[in-house]
């Protein structure tokens, strides 16, 4: 799998990955995942994973690393369509400064440690903890923020306190890298870091073997009755055994399931064709990763003037580059991010229209250092479709179409190497405010998140005004005037949303319920 969690370097530039969620009680059944009964009876699946980094859930930074720790810890609360649903919490009420959770009753470590409040406060506290340095604390619990964890095990409840408002926080704790680590893992966080720290697991599954970089295979618990609380109808059985092919080239991992060899594996989109509806294949396609262009605005740079950056806006057009980057199974954006994510104005009007005219009276004869990610498309063919777009405007375009660690170490780390990057961002919380946090506050270089060095004073405004809001309403009123007021001054150009597409041999299927990026749910059906 190609996507990389980018936010997670440095700590800070994660801050803002955050959802709406206020001032609201929510309860959730503790029946049973529909895939979770007569487990054993179901076989394996063989499915694709790019290389983890490590398998402590708190120290999670790239997709990967994610997507293995929801098979062995699972969260409090766990994101549905249409919301959020039990996870270890059977019921939760919160205000802007305080989430109380009720834990369930039949949830139990891999070594039959029950997990009780004070389970859950020992792991929360060792995430929270700065020794930990877990880059999602920001995220879950707003930036520079105070908790305080306290727990109560005759009333089953675990109570998370802050020092100032975060009405983020219950969406914050359904993120992968916040589930709970047992008490056998606290104890040997070296063997936490390799997978190998027996009974540390709250989750379904234990790593029973793996080769680094080759692959990893998990093993269903069989006395595991902890499945979340779902209200969206999940087809077939959980596997017995889950086993993770390294596999990064999508056509490679596109013949391995035509061969048999995967059950399941990660497509681009220009291979649908090949498994949709042939030989009882079929294809899994959900909203993903949000492309967006980002300058660097640092004094002398080209794109310090608005003017500039307005041609760029002017030059590209969204729609040619859905299609190059997604074969039109994208969805251009308006705000950033994926239409149905909350706040989010799907509306136009506000953006700046193509004019490949005006945009050539400013960029001709401008020389602009393009870096790119190569998962803007098929190796990378977005960042070519922006290349040419500005040499078509007269623009001098060199460009770095480079693998993601290169592309991280430039964007975070050179401030000077580069004018214009096409933005790969991973919005695990479903947030308006998340492409936000790349915009405001300090530069990486100052230990902030604002990569192009932006200083807009409505956008630092409005954004504050967000993070600290006591209702959805106004927390909605105040994102969206600060995703304009980055569009009306060009900060940044929402592209598009480019989709995650699974290749699924017959008899299997794979669901992203409610955007959750980070927890694919595989089945088998057949």
């Amino acid at each position: 799998m190609r996507q990389t969690r980018t936010l997670a370097v440095p700590v800070t530039a994660a801050v803002a990955m955050t959802a709406v969620l206020a001032g609201c009680t929510t309860t959730g059944s503790t029946s049973a995942d529909q895939g979770g009964a007569d487990a054993a009876t179901a076989t394996k699946i063989r499915t694709t994973i790019d290389v983890p980094a490590s398998f402590d859930p708190a120290k999670a930074l790239s997709l990967p690393d994610y997507q293995l720790a929801r098979d062995s810890y699972d969260t409090l609360v766990r994101k549905d369509d249409g919301g959020l649903v039990g996870g270890l919490a059977t019921q939760w009420k919160n205000t802007p400064t305080s989430a109380t959770f009720t834990l369930r009753t039949d949830a139990t470590c891999a070594d039959g440690t029950p997990i009780t409040p004070t389970v859950v406060k020992g792991s929360l506290d060792r995430y929270i903890d700065p020794k930990t340095a877990a880059p999602d604390v920001p995220t879950v619990f707003g930036p520079g923020n105070t908790v305080k964890v306290t727990a109560d095990d005759a009333a089953r409840t675990v109570k998370i306190t802050l020092a100032r408002p975060w009405g983020d926080m219950v969406t914050g704790l359904s993120v992968a890298s916040t589930g709970i680590v047992c008490p056998a893992g606290l104890k040997d966080l070296k063997a936490l870091a390799a997978g190998k720290a027996q009974g540390s697991q709250s989750g379904p599954y234990i790593l029973q073997k793996s080769q680094s970089g080759v692959s990893y295979s998990y093993t269903l618990r069989p006395e595991y009755k902890a499945w979340p609380a779902w209200r969206t109808k999940i087809p077939g059985k959980v596997a017995k055994t889950l086993e993770y092919m390294v596999s990064p080239d999508p056509t490679a991992t596109g013949n391995l399931v035509t061969s048999g060899q995967l059950d399941i594996g990660k497509i681009d989109a220009s291979a649908v064709p090949r498994f949709d509806g042939v030989n009882g294949q079929s294809v899994s396609v959900s909203r993903f990763s949000d492309f967006y262009l980002l300058f660097n605005e640092r004094p002398g740079m080209v794109f310090a003037d608005v003017a500039a950056r307005r041609a760029v806006a002017q030059a590209v057009d969204r729609a040619a580059f859905t299609k190059v980057v997604s074969k039109d199974t994208g969805e251009p954006s308006t705000m950033f991010v994926q239409k149905g994510v909350p706040c989010n104005d799907p509306g136009s009007s506000f953006l700046v229209p193509t004019d490949k005219a005006a945009a050539a009276t400013v960029l001709k004869g401008k020389k602009i250092r393009l870096v790119g990610p190569q998962v803007v498309g098929p190796a990378g063919a977005g960042n070519q479709y922006v290349q040419e777009a500005l040499r078509a405007a007269g623009a001098d375009v060199t460009l770095s179409n480079v693998d993601l660690g290169t592309w991280v170490g430039t964007v975070f780390g050179k401030p000077d190497a580069w004018d214009l990057t096409i933005f790969a961002d991973l919005n695990f919380l479903g947030s308006l405010a998340n492409p936000l946090g790349h915009f405001v506050g300090p530069t990486v270089s100052e230990g902030g998140g604002n990569l192009g060095a932006v200083k807009n004073p409505v956008v630092n405004k409005a954004f504050a005004q967000g993070t600290e809001a006591a209702t959805e309403e106004a927390r909605c009123t105040a994102y969206q005037t600060a995703i304009k007021g980055l569009i009306s001054q060009v900060d940044g150009v929402p592209m598009v949303n480019d989709p995650y597409i699974y290749a699924l041999r017959k008899g299997f299927s794979a669901k992203m319920l409610g955007g959750s990026l980070d927890d694919p749910i595989l089945r088998v059906t057949g």
